[in-house]
């Protein structure tokens, strides 16, 4: 399986699950085909849409205020977010000395993959990155990943 095949995997489940609405139960044969590369490009996108909204020089109190607020904006959606932590992941993901995207810092269990995956989706909801701007920032994420899939 070449890298190329792998991100054009990992972009179908990804657009499948967040511009489509999919379970990712539903997208398992992409999932399997792009591997290491799902992950990657997942957390690309993460990075893509946290700095939207951050710059990464946030305090972990000020980001963790915006997601308490994105939590009351939401509170059915995000009631497993965990503001806390996950403020903290975000400026390790996009603050000074981040590693390049796709190369998360920390072990990816799944409670942290499913919690980044809701951030993403309701912090590109807040910040109105809907639609054909979603799927630039989804491209976007497949060439920080190191691959163009123009």
């Amino acid at each position: 399986m070449t890298l190329r095949q792998q991100v054009d995997a990992a972009h179908r489940a990804l657009q499948d699950m967040l511009l489509h609405g999919k379970r990712a139960g539903e997208c398992e044969a992409d999932i399997a085909v792009a591997g290491n590369a799902f992950l990657g490009v997942a957390c690309a996108f993460f990075c893509n849409v946290m700095e939207f909204a951050f710059s990464g020089h946030e305090s972990v109190e000020q980001v963790q205020a915006y997601l308490e607020d994105l939590k009351r904006t939401y509170p059915a959606e995000l009631a497993v977010l965990q503001p806390g932590p996950m403020a903290m992941f975000v400026l390790l993901e996009i603050g000074p000395g981040a590693l390049p995207s796709g190369q998360p810092r920390v072990e990816m269990p799944d409670g942290l993959i499913y919690q980044m995956r809701l951030l993403t989706e309701y912090t590109a909801k807040k910040e109105g990155i809907v639609g054909q701007q979603l799927e630039l920032y989804l491209f976007g994420a497949c060439g920080r990943y190191g691959l163009n899939p123009w």
